[in-house]
């Protein structure tokens, strides 16, 4: 009986080869910059920029509480009432009760914030700012929400830390400003809550 000719052996893949496309993992080149996870600094620092008012300040609001609730009441706008009533009592709360201490971390796959992660591929640009008299870590998202982040600098070096963070993300001197960022700011200078002259 004639022996069988033996089955060719399938050709051998390419082990170098890539996979196609649509079978890769995706991955962003800012995820591709490291190869461990590591923490690059840690620090401890309030969830928010905190300055105590003085008086001035909630007198300012309440009375602007005030006109603004009798002028809704003389057009009878009664829900916009509330809407005042709840912004008056925000602004009371943020300036009179302070903030409680948060880990913020900056790591090789991204930044911390207490229990919120964020991957540094959806990081965009960053920027420092002085707020209530604390330096600020500003960085645009590429998120709906939070568009921004904001990191308390406590007692950390503002060079040591643009010098981590510049590595994953560009640094911007002037940073672009919204138009409601303009007229915000325009109208804190030119109308302060607080007596500044004290």
């Amino acid at each position: 009986m004639p022996e069988e000719d033996p089955k060719p052996n399938p050709p051998k893949k390419n082990e170098s080869e890539q996979p196609p496309q649509d079978e890769r993992e995706f991955f962003t080149p800012k995820m591709m910059e490291t190869e461990e996870i590591k923490t690059l600094l840690s620090w401890e620092a309030p969830a928010r920029p905190f300055r105590k008012k003085d008086r001035s300040y909630y007198t300012t609001v309440a009375i602007l509480a005030v006109l603004l609730i009798l002028i809704a009441f003389l057009a009878h706008e009664f829900l916009l009432i509330g809407v005042i009533l709840s912004f008056a009592f925000v602004a009371y709360v943020l300036a009179f009760v302070s903030p409680h201490s948060v880990t913020y971390k900056i790591s090789t796959q991204g930044i911390t914030i207490g229990e919120d992660f964020y991957l540094w591929h959806f990081l965009d640009a960053f920027w420092f700012k002085e707020k209530e008299k604390s330096k600020v870590l500003h960085i645009q998202t590429r998120l709906r929400f939070p568009a921004q982040l904001m990191l308390v600098l406590g007692d950390q070096d503002e060079e040591q830390i643009k010098k981590i963070v510049s590595r994953f993300l560009p640094y911007v001197e002037v940073p672009y400003k919204t138009w409601m960022e303009k007229w915000s700011e325009s109208l804190q200078k030119h109308f302060p809550l607080e007596n500044i002259h004290r």
